[in-house]
């Protein structure tokens, strides 16, 4: 019998293949073929030899089993899957050949329907009850339709008919079982089969798999280290523990397992890529950036390594070191529209508008849109915002999906630039067009509160809030304007501890708590929040609030420095302008 399954039974022990007509054919040879028959080169030359050579009567029931087979055969040849299945367990009834049985319950498993080939299976390993693919497919079709016990017990004599093959037929086993949907019921089954099997660690092995697809990852460990006890060298097994670690929460622990496994295997490279993502996850990105470029220097042309390499140096706040990964992508043709974006990125990060326009010009596919936007702020930065414009109208007419976003980056070019009223009519036109979108009225707030229209503003946060009562950041853009702009700092002091509430570590909030503490004449406890802001996120805004406290508490050359530091970074932030101004007078 030759190897491989037409319909699906991977493996070793899915030996079963009958190729198309060959069992029609070896019918054929025994019910028409007889000893008297001359071979085709010496023809019959007596009247005894043409007799025997006459045709001779078939059985009805041998007839039947032909035409069925035939059948069979013709629909699997076109793809007619139930009709194929249907023919063959009509042979199968016909028939003590454990061959048709077999492919009977293959094409069964095949087309998920576990009763016939229940039925098949039961008839194929009672005529061949020593063919270890018989009960393979028996044991899976238990496991189908959840009887753990009997499928168990099949799968158990499957591996006892291994003999000194028994790991492997294990393994092969747990690849079958990984095809299955309910994980749960090959867990259990493959759980008791590695209790029938303790001396083997391939059996601990392929339950720590199961149990990781089934998220049980603290029955994967006890897996692991089971197996490990009996082959403490193998990778497999260390890796699968590592594995069970993370999932279970033990991070650091996972990291160290596989740490371990890169000493001592420093030259797998699909462990360093697992150690690698896993310090990723971890937010350890400097150890993962060094991972990942060990990897390129061992797989200087993969795509993943190339892209994950660059992307982390340019987080590392490296963009001319991770210039070149992207280009090498572009040049492999990989990845090429997210490589010509990050090079857009880098253009921009570097100061070389030109270069960033270049590539944002060249970006297709998903990531189109979002180079456009850029391109539009690049043009606006080269002060062409009128072209900056065009870039934006013409994107919401090409792709209608990023319209929203297209008005709030126009709204917001407009804002740098001053355009005030502009602004506010390209956000009432995109409310007409969007009533109700909660985006587009936050944008339309913060630009009220740049023209000082306390009322306008109001108006759309406390529409927002209607809608979204816990909006952290309109809570906390409607408590900062009542507090830096009205005589309501109570009021709008509430608003910003119910945002704070929300997002403690938001440094916009922690300003907002500092400056509303400060107006309330709380000065130390608007320090506090004030410096832990401006230390998250050195800022103009933030600077100029630290700055007047500071100022207000006598500590003038701590409050001269802030400004100092707050002015390199944006000396021309309005906030920071007005703070200065009013105080020097």
């Amino acid at each position: 019998m030759a190897e491989s399954g037409e319909y699906g039974m991977p493996g070793r022990m899915s030996t079963l293949r009958i190729p198309a007509l060959g069992l029609l054919a070896a019918l054929f040879a025994g019910g028409c073929a007889g000893p008297g028959v001359a071979p085709d080169n010496e023809p019959p030359d007596t009247a005894e030899d043409v007799r025997i050579l006459d045709p001779q009567p078939v059985p009805a029931e041998d007839d039947d089993l032909m035409y069925q087979v035939l059948v069979a055969e013709l629909a699997g040849s076109r793809g007619m899957v139930a009709e194929a299945l249907d023919a063959y367990l009509k042979a199968m009834r016909l028939s003590d050949d454990p061959e048709i049985a077999g492919r009977a319950a293959r094409i069964a498993l095949y087309a998920d329907r576990e009763e016939d080939g229940l039925a098949a299976a039961r008839r194929w390993v009672e005529l061949d009850p020593d063919d270890p693919a018989a009960r393979q497919a028996l044991g899976i079709l238990l496991v189908r339709v959840g009887r753990t016990d009997d499928a168990r017990r099949q799968l158990r004599e499957v591996v006892l008919q291994a003999g000194p093959e028994a790991g492997q037929v294990v393994v092969e086993l747990g690849a079958a079982l990984a095809r299955e949907e309910d994980r749960e019921t090959v867990l259990a089954v493959l759980s008791n089969l590695a209790r029938d099997f303790p001396d083997l660690p391939e059996a601990q092995r392929v339950l720590a798999q199961a149990a990781l697809r089934a998220g049980e990852p603290e029955q994967a460990m006890e897996a692991a280290a089971r197996g490990l006890e009996r082959e403490p060298d193998s990778r497999q097994l260390r890796t699968l523990h590592g594995q069970a670690l993370l999932e279970s929460g033990e991070q650091e622990a996972a990291i160290q397992a596989f740490q371990g496994l890169m000493a001592d295997h420093p030259d797998e490279e699909d462990l360093r890529m697992h150690l690698a993502r896993l310090l990723l996850q971890a937010e350890r990105d400097e150890e993962a950036l060094t991972e990942f470029e060990r990897l390129l220097e061992a797989r200087p042309d993969d795509a993943g390594v190339l892209y994950a390499t660059g992307l982390l140096t340019l987080e590392a706040g490296q963009p001319e070191r991770a210039r070149p990964h992207f280009e090498r992508l572009v040049d492999l043709g990989e990845r090429v529209d997210a490589a010509r974006f990050l090079l857009g990125r880098i253009g921009e990060q570097t100061d070389d508008l030109q270069a960033a326009e270049r590539w944002y010009r060249q970006v297709g596919g998903d990531q189109r849109a979002d180079a456009r936007l850029r391109l539009a702020v690049v043009r606006n930065e080269k002060g062409d915002v009128d072209e900056a414009r065009r870039i934006l109208r013409d994107l919401r007419q090409d792709d209608p999906d990023t319209s929203v976003r297209s008005y709030l980056t126009e709204g917001e070019l407009l804002r740098a630039a001053g355009r005030f009223g502009e602004g506010r009519d390209l956000y009432n036109r995109a409310l007409t067009e969007y009533p109700g979108n909660l985006d587009l009225l936050y944008a339309r707030a913060l630009l009220a509160v740049y023209e000082s229209d306390v009322e306008q503003a109001e108006r759309d946060l406390r529409r927002i809030l209607d809608e979204e009562p816990e909006h952290a950041h309109a809570l906390n853009a409607l408590g900062y304007t009542l507090v830096d702009m009205t005589d309501r700092i109570g009021e709008g002091y509430e608003l910003i501890r119910k945002a704070y509430e929300q997002e403690p570590d938001n440094a916009a909030i922690l300003d907002s708590m500092g400056w509303a503490l400060y107006r309330l004449g709380r000065n130390q406890e608007a320090l506090d929040y004030l410096q832990r802001a401006y230390e998250m996120m050195p800022d103009a805004e933030i600077g100029a609030h630290l700055g007047e406290v500071l100022w207000a508490e006598g500590r003038r050359e701590e409050a001269r420095e802030v400004w100092r530091e707050a002015g390199e970074l944006e000396p021309d932030h309005p906030v920071l302008e007005e703070t200065l101004d009013r105080l020097a007078r």
